[in-house]
C-alpha cells in the first residue's frame, strides 16, 4: 500500500522575518507574501518538473506510464502539492529565510547539485546493492585525491549527512510499520561505508573547488537550519502526500463508478482501480 504512495512522492531536497505589515492570507492559511516565496522557491528548484519527472520514471518502471488513471492522478497531484508545501514550510521557516533559500538555489553550484542527484542518487542505489550483495563496488577503482575527499567529508558533515541518515531510517521504519531495530544492522553497516562511496561518486561529478562552494553554502544559517529539519520535512511530506494521494484516488474512483465507461483496457482500468482500491484496505 505505502509503495504506491511512495512512488508518488518526492522527497523535496529544496528550499528558505516576515514584514510587520498585515498580510492577505492564501487559501493554504499561511500569507499571501508567504506563499508567493514559496511559490518562488519551487520554482527555482524545478519542483514541477522533477516530481513529473520522478513520478513517470517510477510509473514506467511498473509499466504503467501510458495509464490513463496514473496520468489524471499524478497531474492532480502534482498541482495540488505546492499549496500543502507552503502549509509544511510555515512550519519551520520566516518569509526572510524562504527567499535566502531561493537565491541559494539559484546559484550555480547548487543548481549543479541539484541537476546531478538524480544521477548521484541512482550511483548511490547501485553502490548499496553491490554492498548488499557483497560484491565488488562499481567505484571501487576510482582513485580520489586528498584534498577532494577531505573537502567531501567536510560537507557532508557540515549538511549533516550522517544524521539525517539515521534519523532518516527511523521516518521509513515508522511510516512503513517496520519493526523497530529491524533494519538497524543493515544500516550501520552501510552508513559505515556510505561516506567513501560518496566521496568516489561526487569525483566523477565535481571539482574540489566547487565541493569548497557547496560547504560555504552549507554553512550559511538558513541552509543549515534547512539541512537539520530535512528530517522533520520529510515525515511532514510522507503524511501530506499519502492522505492527498487517498482523496485523490477516492475521487477518480467516484468518477469511474458514475461514468462505468466500458471501453476503457484492462490495462488502463483495472491495474490503477485495484491498487487504488487497496488503499482503502
Amino acid at each position: 500500500m505505502k509503495q504506491l504512495l511512495l512512488l508518488a512522492m518526492v522527497f523535496v531536497t529544496i528550499t528558505a522575518t516576515g514584514s510587520n505589515v498585515p498580510q492577505q492570507q492564501s487559501k493554504s492559511g499561511a500569507p499571501q507574501e508567504f506563499k508567493v516565496a514559496v511559490k518562488a522557491l519551487l520554482d527555482a528548484t524545478e519542483y514541477e518538473k522533477t516530481m513529473k519527472e520522478r513520478m513517470v520514471s517510477a510509473y514506467k518502471q511498473l509499466g504503467q506510464e501510458d495509464n490513463p488513471y496514473i496520468d489524471d492522478f499524478m497531474n492532480q497531484l502534482i498541482e495540488k502539492m505546492p499549496d500543502k508545501m507552503v502549509d509544511i514550510y510555515s512550519k519551520y521557516f520566516t518569509l526572510d529565510e524562504i527567499k535566502q533559500l531561493t537565491e541559494i538555489n539559484k546559484t550555480e553550484i547548487q543548481t549543479k547539485i541539484r541537476n546531478l542527484q538524480p544521477q548521484i542518487s541512482q550511483d548511490l542505489m547501485q553502490e548499496g546493492q553491490c554492498f548488499a550483495k557483497g560484491e565488488k563496488s562499481p567505484s571501487a577503482d576510482i582513485v580520489v585525491e586528498k584534498d577532494f575527499e577531505e573537502a567531501v567529508r567536510e560537507y557532508l558533515q557540515a549538511s549533516g549527512f550522517d544524521n539525517q541518515m539515521k534519523q532518516m531510517l527511523s521516518v521509513l521504519e515508522n511510516f512503513y510499520k517496520i519493526p523497530s531495530g529491524f533494519l538497524d544492522g543493515s544500516l550501520d553497516n552501510l552508513s559505515d561505508h556510505m561516506p567513501d562511496m560518496t566521496i568516489r561518486i561526487y569525483s566523477k561529478y565535481f571539482t574540489t573547488n566547487e565541493i569548497k562552494q557547496a560547504i560555504a553554502l552549507a554553512k550559511t544559517p538558513c541552509l543549515k537550519k534547512f539541512n537539520e529539519k530535512t528530517i522533520a520535512i520529510t515525515q511532514d511530506i510522507l503524511e501530506v502526500t499519502e492522505q492527498l494521494s487517498i482523496e485523490l484516488m477516492e475521487k477518480i474512483l467516484a468518477d469511474e463508478t458514475q461514468k462505468n465507461d466500458k471501453t476503457q483496457t484492462e490495462k488502463s482500468k483495472g491495474w490503477f482501480l485495484e491498487k487504488m482500491r487497496s488503499l482503502n484496505k
